[in-house]
């Protein structure tokens, strides 16, 4: 009887052996070869560290193995002394790597691999970094290399850490400016953006000092909704007019206190406060940066509703954005609907901060605090709404651990009790994570036995948390849609002259004549920066059909709905760039232009914005926006390069040069009607 042989199934290591190690070595020789980047020549040899681990695990000590990395050091210090490009692999260097990856007797070639990557992060340490920024925004998938930036945080700590950070010991698929992304990097879209690279430089000092603003004292603030048992949407302020002035007083008072990174708790604000804090980042001695909490609100292409965080950096029209992901059950159940993948989105300063922001129960996520650790994220900005922010002091710990992270929660409201409940459930404004704390977190209470509105303040230097109550402050009003006290915006004296030089809004009224060009509306939106009068344009998408590519005012065609020119304005501008119109304040209209060739009747509406900024943009229309300097736009327009500025918009810059020019005169003469009187 014939003996009976199973037939052979194929396992694991045979489906994984899809080349042999002679093969995979001559491919990375040949890559090696011609590469000329440094980042992707470093990627491909700490991928073959991460596929052969064990093999270098067991043999990096060997004497054999020693005896090699000490000749393998010695070839690429003498490959490196002509280098005379140093943000790219010369010649001699790439020949250098071929030459150390030769098979060697007894000495696997990953042992190799490791000591050139450690080479290549140490020697072109310096070009990593623009490596990583010229492919802004960068989306890593698994393999992929991710930036490991850090500051000296000796330059930012005035104490020794209370323990260093934590680490796998002897890593092996990373070196200190480079890590290759993992399994992680398939659960969240993670995104690396250098955009604000600058604007972000020295955020953090030892003198920084880090508020986060608590303005409301109970749930009894909040609109909720008229039931706990079914998803709500949306959850804002109860009274916008007085969340206003109380988050406007404490702002005031954080930045009174010294605080340049302030943070408001989630879904303290409506849209249009998010807006309007906008102001606090453009004064002379005000925040570099602050997050503006959190709101509800439908997405602007209808796929669903968000839960967004904003922030706002100094000398950066754009707000930072961060979605929330993980809806919350309490007080309400959130009801949040989003298309596609979560997103966190890192920005990079040039000096090695990561910073990010996260919502709330994103930051009990354990996939998503391993990402933000993974990711290198060492300053984490987050709006919370909790009736306890003790389960957030584990995540913030790992992220301190890992990365010397500095972390700022911020909470409210201070009292959690529902309608009709006897005793107070009391919440912790606020949690700091620090490096030189003990166990890296500290939450901050309240010595009131009834707290209500403050701020709390981390020095980072020191690690010093204290809470402060809310300190007397100048009441905040809002008149005619101007907010009118010392801590916000004074309305120009050119803004009240203009709006008398312009015409009154009017609606359109049915003459029962025949006419046949069609009407349209733009907003001539101005504000003021530190170019002085500014105006909003917006760049024409390429793919439209008439004048791709031109700056122009936002603006459209009337619609049925419209209730006038100003109604025609304002919805296109919100449709185009996402202006909030309840952040515009109408001046007037400029006279109309007529577009023969065109066959348009087209109202020019002056708006003012203390705060002109804008949300998501629609791409089909508009591929880019700016606020322009008038005086820039009277002198030279950018060029070429930055597309026309189209002659309707030309005409209406001009009507209102020449309406400012009246309404200066007339501000001169009525001073001097004054001053004789």
């Amino acid at each position: 009887m014939a003996e009976h042989t199973p037939a052979c199934t194929q396992c694991a290591p045979c489906i994984a052996q899809v080349s042999s190690p002679e093969d995979r070595l001559g491919l990375l020789r040949a890559t090696l070869g011609r590469e000329t980047e440094p980042l992707v020549a470093l990627t491909h040899l700490l991928r073959l560290c991460r596929d052969e681990h064990r093999m270098l695990w067991e043999h990096r000590l060997d004497a054999q193995s020693r005896l090699r990395i000490k000749d393998v050091q010695d070839l690429m210090s003498r490959a490196t002394v002509d280098d005379s490009a140093p943000a790219a692999l010369s010649a001699p260097v790439r020949a250098a790597l071929v030459q150390a990856l030769q098979p060697c007797p007894g000495v696997p070639a990953v042992v190799v691999a490791q000591v050139l990557a450690d080479f290549l992060d140490e020697q072109y340490a310096g070009t990593l970094w623009s490596s990583f920024a010229r492919r802004s925004p960068y989306q890593p998938a698994v393999g992929d290399p991710v930036p490991l930036d850090s500051p000296d945080l000796r330059s930012v700590l005035e104490m020794r850490p209370t323990s260093p950070p934590w680490r796998l010991a002897q890593r092996l698929d990373e070196t200190r400016h480079v890590r290759l992304a993992g399994g992680w990097a398939t659960r969240f879209r993670v995104v690396f953006d250098y955009s604000r690279a600058q604007q972000l430089t020295g955020i953090l000092t030892a003198d920084t000092t880090i508020a986060v603003v608590s303005p409301n004292a109970s749930l009894r603030d909040f609109d909720l909704g008229d039931t706990t048992d079914r998803p709500t949407f949306p959850v804002r302020p109860l009274d916008e007019d007085a969340q206003r002035a109380q988050v406007q007083g404490l702002v005031q008072q954080a930045v009174t206190a010294g605080a340049s990174i302030i943070v408001l708790p989630e879904l303290a604000v409506s849209a249009a406060l998010a807006c309007d804090l906008q102001s606090w980042v453009r004064r002379p001695g005000g925040p570099r940066l602050l997050v503006a909490g959190s709101h509800h609100a439908d997405a602007h292409d209808g796929t669903g509703r968000r839960n967004t965080a904003v922030a706002w950096l100094r000398d950066s029209d754009a707000p930072l954005q961060q979605d929330k992901h993980s809806p919350a059950d309490r007080p309400v159940h959130e009801d949040l609907h989003y298309d596609g993948w979560p997103e966190l989105r890192v920005h990079v300063s040039s000096d090695g901060w990561h910073v990010a922001l996260a919502v709330c129960r994103d930051l009990l996520n354990p996939s998503a605090v391993q990402a933000l650790a993974e990711a290198g994220v060492n300053l984490l900005l987050v709006p919370a709404m909790s009736e306890t922010l003790l389960p957030f002091g584990g995540p913030a710990a790992q992220l301190v651990g890992a990365n010397q992270a500095l972390v700022a929660v911020g909470n409210g409201p201070a009292n959690w009790a529902s309608a009709g409940s006897v005793l107070p459930v009391f919440a912790e404004p606020a949690l700091f994570g620090h490096p030189g704390l003990d166990g890296q977190t500290r939450l901050v209470h309240s010595s009131d036995p009834d707290p209500g509105p403050g701020i709390a303040l981390l020095h980072v230097g020191s690690a010093i948390a204290s809470w402060f109550p809310r300190a007397s402050v100048p009441a905040v009003g809002i008149d005619g849609g101007v907010i009118t006290a010392e801590v916000e915006h004074a309305v120009p004296r050119w803004v009240r002259a203009l709006a008398a030089q312009t015409q009154t809004p009017t609606r359109p009224t049915d003459t029962g004549l025949r006419v046949s060009l069609r009407r349209a509306a733009v907003l001539v939106l101005l504000s003021e920066g530190s170019g002085g009068i500014q105006v909003l344009l917006t760049r024409r998408s390429a793919q439209l059909r008439h004048h791709p590519g031109v700056w122009v005012l936002p603006g459209g065609s009337a619609e049925a709905q419209d209730d006038g020119p100003v109604a025609t304005a304002l919805r296109e501008a919100q449709e185009e760039v996402g202006i909030d119109p309840r952040t515009v304040q109408v001046l007037g209209t400029l006279p109309t232009l007529a577009l023969a060739d065109g066959g348009w009747v087209v109202e020019p509406v002056v708006g003012w914005s203390a705060d002109a900024c804008t949300g998501r943009v629609d791409p089909s229309e508009v591929s880019t926006w700016a606020h322009v300097a008038l005086e820039t736009l009277s002198q030279q327009w950018p060029g070429d390069t930055q597309g026309p500025l189209g002659p309707a918009t030309e005409a209406v810059l001009d009507l209102l040069r020449a309406t400012l020019a009246r309404s200066a005169g007339s501000d001169v003469d009525s001073e001097r009607r004054r001053s004789l009187s």
